[in-house]
């Protein structure tokens, strides 16, 4: 609004504006929005760092050409379920010109877009929209799975469970945090990690990487919950280290007391670990699995407005992106799809070199915003995620994929 009131003003001082007798006609919008484009942005309160602002990659990796699955035709056994916390259409065009013009992402077999507002029509929050590709409903935001009126919504990682698959969890944030509780428990408040993470206890799910720690050992209660996990026959590790020994088929991983840092501290090794021993693990069950892998930070990048974290989060993920469709490509019995629960920091790009892997952009809030976020799929029943729909649908196009009862899509 600033800047257009600028550029009437240049168009008053122009002459442009300037008429004989008040019947005169305003200016075209054309000749508005060249104002405009002349008129300088206004200055900021405050000069904005660098790297707020602008990221330049110092290198792009590789994104080779994926052969897709070419075999006997196989029953649809695995679902691998990947949402980029935050991440909306500019954040993908972000780390597109970052990488030198190509991403995993790209590679998909089947794209859409997801509405992700929730039960009253509303900016959604992360746990409102997970809750909805969780369980199939929309509901408050700060809801884990459940509605206002108390009703639980039961996750389809139950469903999974009731199937014979393994189900996990693989997050750059902390284990009780909104997006993976809601495929995990139940609660009002997503507000209250302690409460959500003697919840997982109980929780339908075989393996989780994640941070948050202290919410099971340095609790109010004084109760260890890591105790208890075991009692349940769970390997506990807290350090990388000891990752690689995991054997499953349970397996809890805490590798940081609150959240892991953001990827330039904890580096690409990080969801590298993770991802790998998930696959390995789960894939060890001949009914399947259904694995949750979650680019957690990208949403923080855009809460804090930060241009260089938002793109390498981005670009993060998307590596790990191009495990899950090789992991597809090889079997030929696994569907892969690759969301968002909202956008976070109405991000724009308004410079951008590829052949720089520059990139020059601006945020409009620190909140979140209502834009729509992309669907990425790829693997055995892709093609059901084409289109525009609600994100309630995800939760429906899985289970149809995988031939179970429940439906709601057309």
């Amino acid at each position: 609004m600033q800047k257009a009131n600028l550029a009437l003003g240049l168009l008053l001082g122009s002459g442009l504006l300037a008429c004989s007798s008040p019947r005169s006609a305003a200016p075209s919008r054309s000749a508005v929005i060249e104002a405009i484009k002349h008129t300088p942005d206004p200055s900021p309160a405050a000069p904005i760092p660098l790297y707020k602002t602008e990221y330049q990659a110092p290198t792009a990796y590789q994104v080779p050409p994926l052969a897709p699955y070419a075999g006997p035709k196989k029953p649809l056994k695995n679902i691998i379920l990947m949402i980029g916390d935050g991440m909306g259409p500019t954040q993908v065009t972000g780390g597109l010109i970052a990488n030198q013009g190509k991403l995993f992402m790209q590679q998909a077999q089947a794209t859409g877009f997801s509405i992700t507002h929730n039960q009253y029509g509303k900016i959604t929050d992360s746990a409102a929209s997970a809750t909805a590709m969780a369980t199939g409903h929309k509901t408050y935001n700060g809801a884990i799975s459940i509605d206002s009126l108390g009703h639980e919504f039961r996750s389809i990682m139950w469903d999974a469970r009731e199937h014979g698959k393994s189900t996990g969890l693989v997050v750059a944030c902390e284990l009780p945090d909104a997006t993976l509780a809601c495929f995990a428990v139940t609660h009002p408040d997503r507000n209250q990690p302690e409460a959500i993470a003697a919840k997982y206890l109980d929780a339908p799910i075989d393996f989780m990487y994640a941070g948050g720690l202290k919410f099971f050992t340095q609790r109010q209660d004084h109760v260890n919950l890591l105790k208890q996990w075991e009692e349940k026959g769970y390997q506990i590790v807290t350090s990388p280290a000891a990752v690689p020994p995991i054997t499953g088929p349970k397996a809890v991983a805490l590798l940081a007391d609150a959240g892991p840092s953001a990827v330039a501290g904890r580096t690409a090794a990080y969801m590298n670990l993770g991802v790998d021993k998930a696959l390995e693990v789960l894939s060890k069950n001949k009914q399947g699995f259904f694995l949750m892998i979650e680019g957690s930070q990208i949403d923080d990048a855009g809460h804090f407005n930060n241009t260089t974290q938002n793109v390498q989060e981005v670009l993060d993920f998307d590596q790990q992106v191009g495990k899950a469709f090789r992991f597809a490509a090889a079997n030929g019995e696994t569907l892969v799809i690759v969301t968002a629960d909202h956008e976070t920091g109405g991000y724009s790009i308004i410079e951008g070199s590829i052949s720089e892997r520059k990139v020059v952009a601006k945020f409009a809030t620190n909140k979140h915003s209502a834009v729509m976020v992309p669907v990425f799929a790829y693997g055995n029943g892709s093609e059901l995620f084409t289109g525009m729909y609600e994100n309630t649908d995800i939760y429906y196009r899985i289970k149809k994929a995988l031939g179970w009862d429940e439906q709601k899509m057309p």
